[in-house]
């Protein structure tokens, strides 16, 4: 059996055009039926495959779509790239990832060398480092090449489709949940404090307890974070936490382990952790739920309609977080 047979030897064996040949095995309704088995049978028997780059070229489209994350150790980001390849999965493209580390220069490069051919579209995440530099010129030039959406870590004002969570209002109902607990000094811990979305989640913060108390905010390291809340915990009458990421939620959570507050009540905390962690922490942990996947997918789905309809109008979409109650808050 003859391996690696070309799309000419093929179509002269058959008595057929390689136009032809191409278009019965993309199913086209131009092709009979009995042309389409006659191809697609021979294809299968010869090792025929279609050279894709060469196809690419002529359709000037590679059939993939780049993702560009700034860490993939970070359970939700993990949850929104499953989602994504969920539904890319069942379609003709494929994905090229690339991980940033958090660095403006390797997001440049990503940005750079996947906008220049290698994909039709791409989806982003913007790193720390170019939120805290805020030079977004890389991302800007890329969705002049080629179709960008940014999900979660967005920029306002680059035109583009976007996917985020209501990082505001999740924080913010959070506030107004433990204060009908009866909470009456609210802590609010930080270790993303130079992302957009933790600026959303600690003004929701800051504006949801500004009637009842003045914000009280503890940023840094984990580290830090640790050694600032049993500073709190043992000095003042703190009485609930809210963590706005799983580095600071756990760390909440040690201190209040440490200073046996948390078994009994007397401190409140809900922070950000996969569930896997949250069910099985004692007591079990309360988390705000971002819906990574639900994320990942419907950045997927919005980026396919706009490879269909390039035209549209840029579209934003809001994912709901939702609280999953458990001992912490009880």
């Amino acid at each position: 059996m003859k391996k690696n047979m070309t799309i000419k030897e093929l179509s002269k064996m058959l008595g057929v055009s390689p136009s032809t040949i191409s278009k019965a095995l993309n199913d086209s309704y131009e092709i009979s039926e009995e042309t389409k088995a006659k191809v697609q049978e021979a294809a299968r028997l010869y090792n025929y495959k279609p050279n894709k780059l060469a196809v690419n070229l002529k359709s000037g489209k590679t059939s993939t779509i780049g993702v560009v994350l700034p860490s993939i150790k970070n359970f939700f980001l993990s949850r929104v790239l499953r989602g994504i390849e969920n539904v890319i999965a069942n379609t003709e493209y494929n994905i090229i990832i690339s991980i940033t580390n958090e660095s403006y220069d390797k997001e440049v490069n990503s940005m750079q060398t996947l906008s220049n051919g290698l994909v039709d579209a791409i989806i982003v995440a913007v790193s720390e480092e170019t939120q805290i530099k805020q030079n977004f010129s890389h991302i800007k030039e890329a969705n002049n090449q080629v179709p960008v959406l940014m999900f979660d870590r967005i920029v306002d004002d680059i035109d583009c489709d976007k996917v985020l969570i209501d990082d505001y209002e999740s924080i913010y109902n959070v506030v107004k949940q433990l204060t009908a607990l009866d909470k009456k000094k609210i802590v609010l811990a930080s270790t993303i404090s130079n992302l957009s979305v933790a600026k959303l989640r600690i003004k929701g913060y800051v504006e949801s307890v500004e009637k009842t108390h003045l914000p009280v905010l503890i940023e840094g390291s984990e580290e830090e974070i640790e050694a600032k809340a049993l500073h709190l915990m043992k000095s003042e009458e703190v009485d609930a936490f809210v963590a706005i990421d799983e580095e600071a939620t756990l760390a909440c959570f040690r201190a209040g382990k440490k200073q046996q507050l948390l078994d009994d009540g007397t401190l409140s905390l809900v922070g950000y952790a996969r569930r896997r962690i949250a069910e099985h922490l004692t007591p079990s942990l309360t988390t705000i739920d971002q819906h990574g996947k639900r994320v990942g997918s419907t950045s997927a789905d919005l980026l396919l309609e706009r490879l269909k309809k390039p035209g549209k109008k840029s579209e934003s979409v809001v994912i709901n977080a939702t609280v999953q109650k458990r001992s912490t808050t009880q």
